[in-house]
């Protein structure tokens, strides 16, 4: 009954939303007739369906759903998740080929091995598509499985409330549309530990060049990992891209595809309608992510601008909350952390950009570093910083080099030094295919000891001492 009620409600909601949303300003965020059915889709995928099922679709037409992979009966009886996901895939595989079938039989194909029942729904569904031309013989290359993200979505929603408000001040601070702060839904879900397979780190998922377009990456700092400093760099990005472009569509849409290409799409086609240019571009590189990109940025918006009736009972979390201080020099984040009797965990939660390296004391943390301290201490880390002694305020980081010899690789050197090769792949400013030569210097990105010091208050004025 709360499952068919919930459906009910999402099916009015997305057909009321279906031309425009308040959330959305449509002189920024315009939604096109050419891709209402793949915003539409990618609410569903969002807001209606689960991970337990997966979605067998046509690619290019996405409102041409042809059936529902559902796994909550192995779920029910408490599979492990690889039997489930091995289930899966069997079952998602079994069913595009069953529609493949169906649309080689209705391109003509008498081999094709189909129902007549199934044969005649799928012309029904293309039929009734908003785009009626269709080859079916194409249409057996676009079948798809997309998995629903409806549980993802409400786990995102709790999440992005502790990072909400920092990113709205960012936008704002940027002078752009604050509904850009809904694009961790689509790059991420708010997951800030998300890692791609080709290598995007974060809620925003910055690569490591692009991470260094934007200096978010420094010998002992990964920026890409903290939610803020990455949507400082997210918005710098889009602004520049929105400023080459002047379109919010082509803009966003470059954040996944790269402003070079979209402005080749926009100068090959003569225009800057999304609508136009997802349906008529055609590249290499502008495949289903990219042509979908602003249509599940507009979703997600929607989306989470309809909370309150798709999702009953999630709420986002508290903000967090923190001060900062700059120290101006190199420091140390353990001796900071003694004088201050602050854990060394706590200041690890607040910044996750700090490397392995900083933490556990071998490197330090940067001059110019925003540290995030917890609230109220701001005053007492401006006082431990204060009371160090000079030698313990270094202009530069702890760094070590390396010559390359003959049989070297990058994870023997990271054993060497006790670091990983991540952490050399980010001080050298390598790319993950790059190959050592013999001879080649390494920064190896940590100095080695660098032992804290043991704050013990006593009288007022007294002086820290190294252990």
């Amino acid at each position: 009954m709360v499952l068919t009620l919930l459906m009910a409600t999402f099916a009015a909601t997305a057909a009321a939303q279906e031309r425009y949303h308040p959330a959305l300003d449509p002189r920024h965020f315009p939604i096109p007739s050419a891709i209402q059915p793949n915003v539409a889709f990618w609410r569903e995928i969002f807001a209606k369906y689960l991970s337990s099922q997966t979605v067998i679709h046509d690619s290019w037409h996405l409102d041409i759903v042809f059936s529902v992979v559902d796994m909550s009966d192995l779920e029910r009886i408490r599979s492990s998740a690889i039997v489930i996901e091995r289930a899966r895939e069997q079952r998602v595989k079994h069913e595009i080929e069953k529609y493949q079938r169906v649309l080689r039989r209705l391109a003509g194909d008498t081999r094709a091995e189909a129902s007549v029942s199934d044969v005649e729904r799928v012309r029904t569904l293309y039929a009734q598509s908003a785009r009626r031309a269709t080859d079916y013989r194409a249409a057996v290359g676009r079948v798809r499985g997309q998995g629903g993200l409806r549980d993802t979505f409400a786990d995102a929603i709790r999440t992005s409330g502790m990072f909400m408000p920092g990113i709205e001040r960012i936008l704002s601070a940027h002078g752009l549309p604050l509904e850009i702060k809904c694009m961790p839904f689509v790059e991420s879900m708010f997951n800030y530990r998300a890692r791609s397979k080709v290598g995007a780190s974060g809620i925003w998922q910055f690569t490591a060049s692009s991470a260094r377009l934007y200096r978010l990456v420094s010998p002992g700092v990964d920026g890409r990992h903290d939610v803020w400093l990455a949507a400082d760099a997210a918005a710098r990005m889009l602004k520049a891209n929105y400023a080459r472009l002047d379109s919010w569509p082509l803009a966003l849409t470059s954040y996944n595809h790269g402003v070079g290409g979209m402005a080749r799409a926009s100068r090959q086609l003569g225009t800057t309608d999304i609508g136009v240019i997802t349906e008529r571009y055609k590249s290499r590189r502008f495949q289903f992510a990219s042509r979908n990109f602003y249509s599940e940025f507009v979703a997600a918006v929607t989306v989470f601008a309809d909370r309150g009736t798709l999702f009953p009972g999630v709420e986002p979390l508290p903000a967090v909350t923190f001060d900062e201080f700059t120290p101006g020099r190199f420091v140390s984040l353990l001796d900071l952390a003694g004088l201050t009797e602050t854990s060394v965990a706590t200041l690890e939660t607040l910044n996750p950009a700090l490397d392995d390296g900083v933490i556990g004391g071998r490197m330090l943390v940067p001059g110019n570093y925003p540290l995030r301290v917890p609230t109220g201490a701001q005053v007492a880390f401006q006082r431990a910083f204060a009371q160090l002694p000079s030698e313990r305020k270094r202009d530069r980081q702890l760094n070590r080099t390396y010559r390359v010899a003959r049989g070297d690789t990058l994870a023997s050197i990271a054993r060497r030094f006790g670091t990983t090769t991540t952490a050399l792949h980010r001080a050298n400013g390598f790319q993950r295919s790059t190959r050592l030569r013999v001879g080649q210097v390494l920064d190896i990105g940590h100095g080695g000891a660098w032992s804290p010091l043991v704050w013990s208050p006593t009288a007022a004025g007294s002086q820290p001492s190294r252990q």
